[in-house]
């Protein structure tokens, strides 16, 4: 077996721990409500990743796409801009349509309560899904086949991911696979998984603000706000894609 097969073969090993240990954190906290086990799972989840990059090519996160180097500062705004935008724009259109009409907001204090903690813990597991979903598949196919496999493996990989939602409905799964195929492309352009993670987080963070901690009430029902999602994740996956090409330079 040559050095290279042996790589493979040592991803997929990683592949394996990172997923025991990132579907752990999420028992943890989803089914046990135990806060101390999510994030002991999750250091376990970086510890193992860092201890697993340095295993098989002696460079920690830098193996998974996460470069201490290019984590800077002038362009986290701009990714969590991105994120926020991925979320809120569709957001915006269903409560304009009538598609989800407002029900409760909250004091503003309540807000920054309930969202503060859940931005916090939600950033470590937006990373590790990253790493999990995408850093490792891009680690394994970067090089060996086409760009669109890369995309449509790493998707679906992303959409099977998530264990606890295969049996939400046709909506909750397309959008899921085209959010996999957005995600995908700024590593495949930029070799940066840092723009992914801040987009992946902060709009998760939007999205536990705009439906969890503030109220909304679906109300029509020919059409779902996870459809009106999905549409505007087509719209944005052509248009990410030139323009993560064309600012690359200035991107990462």
């Amino acid at each position: 077996m040559n050095k290279e097969h042996r790589d493979i073969w040592k991803i997929l090993f990683s592949f394996v721990v990172l997923f025991v240990m990132y579907h752990s954190a999420e028992y943890m906290i989803s089914f046990k409500n135990s806060i101390a086990g999510f994030f002991i799972f999750q250091f376990l989840f970086f510890l193992s990743a860092w201890i697993l990059g340095n295993w098989i090519k002696k460079n920690g996160f830098n193996f998974w796409w996460l470069s201490f180097s290019k984590l800077k500062v002038k362009h986290v705004l701009i990714r969590i801009t991105l994120g926020v935008m991925l979320y809120g724009v569709p957001y915006i259109i269903s409560l304009f349509l009538g598609i989800e009409l407002l029900s409760e907001i909250p004091p503003w204090t309540d807000i920054l309560k309930a969202s503060i903690p859940f931005s916090f813990g939600v950033f470590f597991s937006s990373f590790s899904e990253d790493i999990l979903t995408r850093g490792t598949v891009f680690r394994i196919l970067n090089n060996k086949i086409k760009t669109g496999w890369i995309i449509l493996i790493s998707a679906t990989v992303y959409l099977l991911n998530h264990i606890y939602r295969l049996n939400d409905g046709l909506d909750t799964l397309s959008y899921l696979f085209l959010l996999g195929v957005l995600f995908i492309i700024p590593l495949i352009i930029t070799k940066n998984l840092w723009i992914t993670g801040f987009m992946h987080w902060s709009g998760n963070t939007f999205f536990f603000v705009s439906h969890n901690v503030i109220q909304t009430t679906n109300n029509l029902n020919y059409i779902t706000p996870n459809q009106i999602f999905a549409c505007w994740i087509l719209i944005l996956i052509p248009i990410s894609w030139y323009v993560f090409i064309k600012f690359e330079s200035k991107l990462i």
